[in-house]
């Protein structure tokens, strides 16, 4: 691993950020700290993913992160289509083994809509399960996703604040686990 690169990558999907409340200031709190690196994949809306470009940059960080609004029950289709175009041909390489995966996602909804019982009928580690599973199948280490809910209701600065919070705190104990030599 080229030590003088980004160790944590984020991919962010997001088909509006400049828009965004929550998913702007969640990248905004992490995005500028030593040892992060955010692709915004909407920039390559209009083209196709470069893989050996890309392969270079997930073969030189130490974590992945996939960060988007959860809408439709998934994220928007610019991860779908990296997923397609990029991790088909790194998954089960070198490239991504043993390397943390990371979801952080928002919600409009708040945290009791995604119950059994709720308004949304599953709970979100039920909802992400796809991409627990793109994580286990490519012999990544899958973390427990960061999910900010609320963005649709009254509280949805508060919760955007407190997620930004927990969010540069995560990033920067994975930083710092890094750094160390610890494994995740």
């Amino acid at each position: 691993m080229n030590d003088d690169l980004k160790k944590v990558v984020i991919l962010l999907a997001h088909p509006d950020l400049k828009e965004s409340r929550a998913n702007k200031a969640l990248a905004d709190a992490v995005g500028d700290m030593d040892g992060v690196m955010v692709y915004d994949l909407y920039e390559y809306q209009d083209q196709s993913f470069d893989v050996n470009v890309w392969s270079t940059i997930i073969s030189d960080a130490s974590m992945v992160i996939f960060q988007f609004p959860f809408h439709w029950m998934s994220a928007p289709s610019s991860l779908k289509k990296w997923l397609d175009e990029v991790f088909t041909s790194l998954a089960k390489t070198p490239a991504v083994a043993g390397k943390p995966l990371q979801v952080v996602t928002t919600t409009g909804s708040e945290y009791a809509a995604y119950r059994s019982g709720g308004r949304n009928c599953f709970t979100m580690d039920e909802l992400l399960r796809p991409y627990q599973c793109c994580a286990i199948y490519a012999g990544m280490t899958w973390q427990t996703p960061l999910v900010i809910y609320g963005m649709g209701t009254p509280d949805a600065s508060k919760n955007i604040a407190a997620g930004a919070e927990i969010y540069k705190q995560m990033v920067s104990a994975m930083l710092k686990n890094h750094t160390s030599g610890n494994v995740w």
